[in-house]
């Protein structure tokens, strides 16, 4: 089998998984993401050689995919893009795709709530902490991989996870208590 076939199994295998990161990581955007997933290709592509342990497979992956999001990132604080995102529908998109057909509306309703909160919380975190969080518990990779492929310490990693739970927790609490945030309780 040819190695050009190796890595498009490869890609096949875990894109779910790789466009959910990707989608993440760009905020919620789709059209980032679906760039970040055409560049995650091309360099998994290119650098198909570097991989020597198919075990190793999807962390080296979510590795190349999370560096070429930090280069991206880097790349647009040096010179911001202007761009205008309809996030209308966005929204709608994402409802579209998390709908599901509910024995009682009442509960669809509430479980599509919850899921907007989420993403608006994730989606409100500083982008270092929006990666980590998504690696180790959405991904499910250790502290310690998710160090790697950010290329950070293990020790910063614990510690913007923390940060990252926090803020989503608070996140999450003033969203189901919009009163108590207006009146500062």
């Amino acid at each position: 089998m040819d190695n050009g076939r190796v890595v498009e199994d490869l890609l096949s295998e875990h894109l779910d998984a790789l466009y959910r990161t990707a989608l993440r990581l760009c905020g919620g955007r789709t059209a980032d993401a679906e760039d970040l997933i055409q560049e995650l290709a091309l360099r998994v592509f290119r650098k198909s050689h570097e991989l020597r342990e198919p075990a190793a497979a999807r962390s080296w992956l979510f590795t190349i995919l999370t560096r070429t999001h930090l280069n991206r990132v880097r790349s647009a604080r040096r010179r911001p893009e202007v761009g205008a995102h309809d996030l209308d529908e966005q929204a709608f998109e994402a409802a579209l795709a998390s709908w599901r057909s509910p024995e009682r509306p009442d509960y669809a309703f509430e479980r599509l709530q919850t899921s907007e909160r989420v993403t608006a919380a994730l989606d409100g975190l500083d982008p270092d902490l929006r990666a980590v969080i998504w690696l180790v518990d959405v991904e499910g990779f250790r502290q310690r991989e998710a160090a790697a492929m950010l290329e950070v310490p293990e020790g910063t990693v614990a510690s913007r996870l923390f940060r990252a739970r926090r803020a989503l927790r608070e996140a999450m609490v003033a969203a189901a208590h919009p009163m108590a945030r207006r009146q500062g309780a």
